[in-house]
């Protein structure tokens, strides 16, 4: 049998979270997550992965508090997949939060040289949150909800945009690679790129650094 590296999990409460995020209470969902990376950082793992783009909002905390825990960041790996594609102008799909806020994503993908652009109508920021809590978060898949989010990467290709990252992992069970080919433009997953460096830096095949910004920028 072929060595796999021990890891540590923790779940949090996905109702919890989203009342916070519902609440706009930017420091309860923060403390709230960060009780989680707590746990990790006392179970001493080499390295975190939060995965969950929105989520993300508590790295800052993580870095102000445990600034010697390693992390990768989901964003990191995205803006990699994004370069190794040529893709300098990215659209951005997500929770309302990462859309309408999202700096914890936005200026990690800006410090790796991308410009970010998100859909401009709160309600089309509103309806792709819907669709995230309130169909895949519960299994429903709806033909007209992925036209919907189709029609959103089509908007993004006449705003200039050369790709479009799916930034919220949940948005991966409805866009899945057979639809593909109906996409104006390629599509990152967030999830499948983050899993896939992940199990790399594990397998000893690639370092945390290799996602930094220093590093993707010098090698593009």
């Amino acid at each position: 049998m072929k060595a796999n590296p021990p890891m540590v999990l923790v779940s949090l409460d996905c109702d919890q979270y989203v009342a916070y995020l519902e609440a706009r209470d930017d420091a309860g969902v923060a403390e709230y997550l960060f009780a989680g990376v707590e746990t990790l950082h006392a179970a001493n793992v080499d390295f975190v992965v939060i995965c969950s783009n929105t989520a993300h909002c508590v790295v800052p905390m993580v870095r102000q508090r445990l600034p010697s825990l390693p992390l990768l960041h989901i964003a990191d790996c995205s803006a990699s997949a994004c370069k190794e594609r040529g893709i300098t102008t990215v659209g951005l799909l997500g929770t309302e939060p990462t859309m309408r806020d999202g700096s914890w994503l936005k200026s990690c993908l800006g410090e790796h040289g991308l410009t970010v652009i998100v859909p401009t109508e709160q309600a089309s920021q509103r309806r792709c949150y819907d669709i995230i809590c309130q169909e895949l978060s519960f299994d429903i898949y709806k033909d007209e909800s992925r036209d919907f989010l189709l029609v959103l990467v089509a908007e993004m290709q006449a705003l200039g945009c050369q790709g479009v990252i799916l930034g919220c992992t949940e948005l991966e069970l409805l866009l899945t690679r057979e639809h593909e080919g109906r996409a104006a433009l390629p599509l990152i997953r967030s999830a499948a790129v983050h899993i896939t460096a992940a199990a790399r830096v594990l397998a000893g095949a690639a370092a945390l650094d290799d996602f930094s910004p220093s590093i993707g920028t010098s090698s593009s």
